[in-house]
């Protein structure tokens, strides 16, 4: 989200690397250099008639098919030299550029010569025999004497330019400084013709020059040291791309993760920019060494695919679609775009070669993608995530390299400051090593969080597995539980009953057998409220607290008016957030419905009142009647060994379920039930009571 501004910076150090100085004069047309430095000696190498100039506004497309040579020759060279040199530097691509000039080899052996152009596009070079020289001399003619012009056997004709690969029969020095062979026989004249064609805004040119072979092994040798510096950082760059795309390479065939193989396709297309730029550099011919022009086709597509591929590693970096789904949405958009884009460019360049118009409109196209790009950081800064500070640092690192690059481009090309740099492409190119590191590392933190997430992930399914292994155990429990209620108090009863039963059988007297049938149906109907409670207390439907409360509720209703007590149900409003496990709610009704039946029984009571809250941490219910009351320290009272549960004496302002002196649960049948069934929650209850005074019973369960 940031490599626009820096393709804009790049744009304008192309800008500046081939912008002129106002009032700067036009170099030399054509410079001879020899190796007679410092010698006296004149040099082999001649310029025989001066260089002429020729503008051809025919226009030809991608270097064109070569007019007759004849008819060129027949044009008159009247061009002057500055207006020559203006409309090259200006606007070239309008125009063919001609040049001509005789040169001459004093030298008793042949001249194996190289013709500097500096960087065009397409460059033609004739060496054509001169005017009124004999093609070759036939068998038995007088050889020339020694000393005289000699003949050339046919014109030379040598096609070259930045755009095409290097001549056939180009030296290792040749194709490394990027010069023309020619070769001039001994005692030659013969006419030199350059054609340039010059179609992209790329390019550099100082005027031509003509370099024997030891002049042009000199001059290589003199630049070996700065050129091998800068060699060896090409390398090195070149070198940490390939190193990182393996890495990332095989990173993905490990986790298999997206982001990984845009991370390898980006570090690719970056890769293949600076390949096209410098890959004759490193004397091997790859791909756009073998094939020029694929510097032009794909000069743009290598910068455009990069942010694409670059939007979509972000957004599968930081988890978009999880994470930023409306963000999500507009850079997809985006990337749509981006590739529409390119394809677009793409044909663009292919059908026109219009270099001019191609830039003009990726600048603007770049420019707009770019606000649009610093909307998404600003949109994205607001989260404070770790991962996208590394994103950020490694746009700051590539900002920086950039803007480091237009200065230092500015400084020493416009302001002609020599600041000792060998090339600019060292500053972004850093910028470029320093984000790749901040991804690398982004990669790797991601990596660690996941293997976090994953451990943490798997300790909460163990710890889940134990709370189902302990809820399968409180399962079997209650089981266990209802198994032994039922053999305990349906299993006696039964007995019960089947003994009464038999009584009932065997009686004297009628009325012995109606008493014996009215225990009998007391047992019946007891064993269908067991039944009916535990059925209850089992079904999944009667979880909540809510429903409990409405079962008691019911219970206490009922008993309540059949004996015409006046009552008071008070339930929080908050008793809905309360979740209790099946145990529990068993336990709370029994305990609820002993103290409701102790109250009708045995207080005598006129009143009742019954409460429940809840605050986030405690559930506490309570039964309060103003009944006879009791004396509780008399009564045998088994806690349950929680000392949780308490009884004690004293004035209570009502009360509930107390058992009265003569009741049944003033032997411990009735309290002491209460007492283990809240020991066995682990809650608190307690019972306030005195004679004459009323009880209260109040059970208080932890839920925290």
């Amino acid at each position: 989200m940031k490599r626009h501004i820096l393709t804009i910076a790049a744009y304008l150090v192309s800008l500046l690397a081939h912008a002129q100085p106002a009032g700067n004069p036009a170099p030399t047309p054509l410079t001879i250099i020899t190796a007679n430095p410092g010698t006296g000696a004149s040099s082999s190498i001649v310029i025989s008639d001066s260089p002429i100039f020729y503008l051809d506004s025919v226009h030809t497309t991608r270097g064109g098919a070569v007019r007759d040579i004849a008819t060129v020759r027949n044009k008159i060279f009247v061009t002057p030299w500055s207006l020559f040199y203006d409309r090259l530097m200006d606007n070239p691509r309008p125009y063919v550029f001609w040049i001509q000039a005789g040169i001459r080899n004093d030298a008793d052996s042949a001249q194996e010569l190289s013709l500097a152009y500096g960087n065009l596009d397409f460059v033609d070079a004739w060496l054509i025999p001169a005017p009124g020289a004999a093609s070759s001399p036939s068998r038995g003619a007088a050889q020339p004497a020694p000393g005289a012009p000699q003949a050339m056997s046919s014109p030379q004709y040598v096609p070259a330019g930045s755009l095409r690969p290097p001549p056939s029969g180009s030296s290792y020095l040749q194709r490394r400084s990027g010069t023309t062979p020619l070769q001039l026989p001994p005692h030659t004249s013969a006419t030199l013709l350059v054609r340039v064609r010059q179609l992209t805004d790329d390019y550099s040119f100082d005027g031509f020059a003509l370099y024997d072979q030891a002049s042009l092994s000199a001059g290589i040798v003199k630049d070996l040291p700065a050129d091998h510096a800068f060699l060896v950082i090409q390398m090195l760059f070149q070198g940490f791309l390939l190193c990182q795309l393996l890495y990332v390479l095989v990173q993905w065939f490990i986790v298999r993760r997206p982001e990984y193989m845009y991370y390898f396709l980006y570090m690719l297309l970056i890769a293949g920019y600076f390949l096209s730029k410098q890959e004759s550099l490193f004397g091997v011919r790859l791909l756009f060494t073998r094939w020029p022009p694929l510097r032009i086709y794909l000069g743009k597509t290598l910068l455009i695919m990069p942010y694409y591929v670059y939007f979509r590693f972000v957004r599968s970096f930081l988890d978009f679609p999880r994470d930023y789904p409306r963000l999500n949405y507009w850079v997809i958009r985006l990337e749509y775009f981006l590739l529409a884009y390119a394809l677009a460019d793409f044909v663009f360049i292919l059908t026109t070669f219009d270099r001019g118009v191609q830039t003009l409109v990726y600048t603007v196209v770049f420019s707009i993608v770019f606000l649009i790009s610093l909307g998404f950081t600003i949109y994205l800064v607001r989260y404070r995530q770790p991962l996208i500070y590394f994103i950020l640092a490694g746009s700051v690192f590539v900002a920086t390299g950039h803007i480091l690059g237009l200065v230092f481009s500015y400084l020493e090309i416009i302001r002609h400051i020599d600041l000792g740099v060998p090339d600019i492409f060292v500053f972004p190119q850093s910028g470029i090593v320093l984000e790749i590191l901040c991804f690398t590392a982004g990669l790797s933190y991601k990596n660690r969080k996941i293997e976090q997430e994953k451990i943490s992930g798997q300790e909460k399914l163990i710890e889940q597995l134990k709370a189902n292994e302990l809820l399968q155990a409180r399962m079997q429990h209650i089981r266990n539980k209802i198994a032994q209620d039922l053999h305990d108090d349906i299993g006696s009863t039964l007995s019960s009953i089947s003994i009464l039963s038999d009584l009932a059988m065997r009686g004297n007297s009628s009325l012995q057998a109606m008493e014996t049938m009215g225990e009998i149906k007391d047992s019946s109907l007891m064993l269908m409220e067991r039944m009916d409670d535990i059925v209850w207390s089992i079904n999944p439907r009667n979880d909540s607290l809510e429903n409990l409360l409405m079962r008691v509720r019911h219970f206490a209703t009922t008993l309540f008016e059949a004996r015409g007590v006046e009552y008071t149900i008070d339930i929080a409003k908050n008793i809905h957030e309360v979740r209790l496990p099946m145990d529990y709610r068993q336990h709370i009704y029994l305990i609820l419905k002993e103290a409701i039946n102790n109250l009708v029984k045995y207080a005598h009571a006129t009143e009742a009142f019954i409460e429940v809250r809840f605050d986030q941490h405690h559930l506490t219910l309570s039964v309060r009647d103003n009944g006879c009351g009791f004396e509780p320290a008399a009564l045998p009272i088994n806690s349950g060994g929680d000392g949780r549960s308490e009884s004690r004496t004293g004035p209570a302002s009502s009360g509930t379920g107390g058992n009265g002196p003569a009741s049944p649960g003033t032997g411990g049948n009735g309290l002491p039930g209460i007492f283990h069934r809240a020991s066995l929650m682990d809650a608190r209850v307690e019972i306030i009571s005195a004679p004459g005074q009323g009880t209260l019973i109040r059970l208080q369960v932890d839920l925290a």
